[in-house]
């Protein structure tokens, strides 16, 4: 009797763990996660966006990518006649998967003063200044069109990373097993939460690492005035603020060294700087940030307005 108990309990136990899965499975699809965004490992810039893309994420959102691994907004109508401006960045410029390509600064900023044109958004989650230097002087390579110019927008803090390669990323190349929703989230767990807790850094290392810093983000920003200086094409550059720039005084040197290092860039084929900290400040509120960098709708609505006036020819 007490064998048959113990044989009861334990599939009790599976059971439940079965259905416990099944429930968080269910409730992560509905939050949109288990249908990826999917990239491609590339030897010169790190990696992409995969082409040919059209998947539903959180809240409703569509990412789509064309034919040449762009996020757009399908709502614009193509023709063989369209003109184009590219912009480049990381994750904000990106915009993460819960803003619909529609309401994304880079889609709205073509709306306001350049109507007969189609912006195409490069923002690549995690990348870097190198990443984003090495696609700007090798466009060509990478898009058939011609384009009117490139709107290159950085966060303070990208040229730390340096090249990003794909394994360095919680990404994905292909689709998740099932369960699909709790392996985007493990995975994204372990690679951004887990794994640098065993990481330590080396104690000579920290004691330089302000020093170190400094140099690397000099030569960071040197080696992309040189990339700037390759491309075929004109180039803004635009520094996006984090929120800690508003909220916190002891923030004001970091904005002077950024100030500068955007005032040093030299290259010819630079056409405008513009630090958008400068348009924001009078109008900042918390609301237009979801975390410490990436924008809200009403953030990226925002930036789109800001990006035209400090854009201006």
């Amino acid at each position: 009797m007490g064998h048959r108990k113990n044989i009861f309990n334990l599939l009790l136990l599976f059971s439940s763990f079965l259905i416990g899965i099944t429930i968080i499975e269910f409730f992560g699809r509905y939050l949109g996660l288990g249908d990826v965004i999917l990239y491609d490992s590339d030897p010169l810039v790190g990696y992409r966006l995969r082409p040919n893309q059209s998947t539903k994420r959180r809240k409703n959102s569509f990412v789509n990518s064309d034919y040449e691994g762009f996020r757009f907004n399908p709502d614009i109508k193509i023709s063989e006649n369209s003109k184009y401006i590219v912009f480049v960045g990381d994750s904000v410029t990106y915009g993460g998967s819960y803003i619909d390509d529609s309401e994304l600064f880079s889609s709205k900023f073509c709306s306001l003063s350049f109507e007969n044109y189609v912006c195409l958004n490069n923002g690549v989650n995690a990348w870097g200044t190198m990443n984003m230097g090495r696609f700007i002087a090798n466009y060509d390579l990478y898009s058939e069109r011609e384009i009117l110019k490139i709107i290159l927008v950085i966060l303070p803090g990208d040229e730390r990373r340096n090249l990003r390669s794909f394994t360095d990323t919680p990404f994905w190349s292909s689709n998740p097993r099932n369960p699909k929703a709790i392996n985007e989230v493990m995975r994204y767990i372990t690679l951004e939460n887990l794994v640098p807790l065993f990481q330590r850094d080396n104690e000579l290392v920290f004691e330089k690492k302000e020093k170190i810093y400094t140099a690397q983000r000099k030569q960071s920003w040197k080696e992309l005035n040189s990339f700037i200086d390759k491309s075929n094409y004109k180039v803004d550059i635009v520094i996006t603020p984090p929120k800690d720039w508003f909220l916190e005084k002891e923030k004001n040197s970091e904005k002077v060294i950024y100030e500068n290092l955007l005032n040093d860039l030299d290259s010819p084929n630079i056409n405008k700087k513009c630090n958008l900290y400068n348009f924001i400040k009078s109008e900042f509120n918390p609301e237009l940030y979801v975390d410490g960098v990436h924008l809200s709708k009403k953030g990226h609505e925002l930036w789109s307005k800001k990006l035209d006036i400090c854009l201006k020819d």
